[in-house]
């Protein structure tokens, strides 16, 4: 295989590996990051418009040509990727290799993962579908206290303590059976899990009911374990409805995709 087939094979798949790499920045980031990929594939495809590859190629510049070409080929590929994403339910697909069962055992406590809060304070589906189930699973008696853990972010700040607090009000639990944790070191699972071991060890509780979405269960749960709990996955989803997991398709490829990523990184990272 020869330098330019390399090259030509690495301009197709710069489009689809740059989607993916961008979807796991920071909404800043992701904003600047995507504004100058726009930008990079525009100009790109307006060169590939104006010249065409093949031309290029007839007159010599082989290489110059035929990597354009891939490019633009690699940002077609890309645009039918999300459009089939959009319609059909891939990330479902792509989750349920992760899916780990529902244990139906009893634990110490109920741990609900952080979901985030949207850029008005709002909470998301993921969010909701988490709390809710945690909730009830308490109502079940499937162990004496609730853990609701909120994250700070650096755009709504302690939004998701404020919505998850008004949003267990409309069920009029025991205040003295759960707790919302808020701390700015639940940033990520694995410092959620610190924190987390942390807060459950001064109360007495090791076994807990791991609550969080389909998709996310097998990397939270590795996580957790090496934090030191007996885990017991309580996953909203299961291998059925993982396919409605988010309120679009798109969502859902996107929640897959930083699944796998994420569990590679925390993998290298020994982690898990």
């Amino acid at each position: 295989m020869t330098i330019y087939r390399l090259l030509n094979i690495g301009a197709f798949l710069v489009p689809p590996l740059a989607f993916v790499f961008i979807d796991q920045l920071s909404i800043n980031k992701k904003q600047l990051a995507a504004a100058l990929f726009i930008v990079v594939s525009s100009v790109a495809a307006a060169c590939f418009f104006r010249r065409h590859g093949e031309r290029v190629a007839e007159s010599g510049g082989i290489a110059g040509g035929k990597t354009l070409s891939s490019y633009v080929a690699g940002l077609l590929f890309l645009l039918l990727i999300m459009q089939l994403s959009y319609y059909y339910p891939v990330g479902g697909y792509l989750a349920k290799p992760l899916m780990i069962s529902h244990s139906a055992d009893n634990a110490d406590a109920i741990f609900v993962l952080a979901s985030g809060a949207s850029k008005t304070g709002d909470p998301g589906f993921s969010g909701l579908q988490r709390v809710n189930h945690g909730i009830r699973l308490l109502k079940e008696g499937r162990a004496r206290h609730l853990y609701l853990s909120t994250g700070f972010s650096p755009i709504t700040g302690y939004a998701e303590a404020a919505w998850v607090a008004s949003h267990t009000g409309l069920f009029e639990l025991d205040p003295a059976s759960f707790s919302i944790l808020i701390s700015p070191d639940i940033t990520t699972t694995a410092t959620e899990a610190g924190y987390a071991r942390k807060t459950l060890a001064a109360a007495g509780a090791n076994s807990i009911l791991l609550v969080t979405s389909g998709a996310h269960i097998y990397r939270s749960c590795a996580t957790f374990k090496k934090a030191g709990f007996e885990v017991l996955p309580a996953p909203v989803h299961n291998r059925k409805n993982i396919f409605y997991a988010s309120d679009d398709n798109l969502t859902s490829l996107r929640a897959a995709l930083h699944e796998w990523i994420g569990l590679i990184y925390y993998q290298l990272r020994d982690r898990i």
